[in-house]
């Protein structure tokens, strides 16, 4: 299980990890769920663009999996 600021955490850190600026990052939200049990979480940008990321890469530890996630931004 996630709380809120562990994913807000996570999910601006790997984006800085990426050369991006974490406050591009306007909203990460939860969806199918709350923050602790989400099947997956949007992230909007300011520029509108948004992405997803699931859980299980969550619960995974999959970093490669979340890090790709957020170079989709559509």
């Amino acid at each position: 299980m996630r709380t809120k600021s562990e994913v807000e955490q996570l999910v601006r850190r790997l984006y800085e990890k990426l050369g991006c600026e974490p406050a591009d990052l306007l909203q990460i939200s939860p969806v199918d769920g709350g923050w602790e049990n989400a099947l997956s979480y949007d992230v909007k940008r300011k520029d509108g663009k948004q992405a997803k990321i699931y859980r299980r890469d969550l619960d995974d530890r999959n970093e490669t999996a979340l890090t790709t996630a957020l170079r989709g931004f559509k």
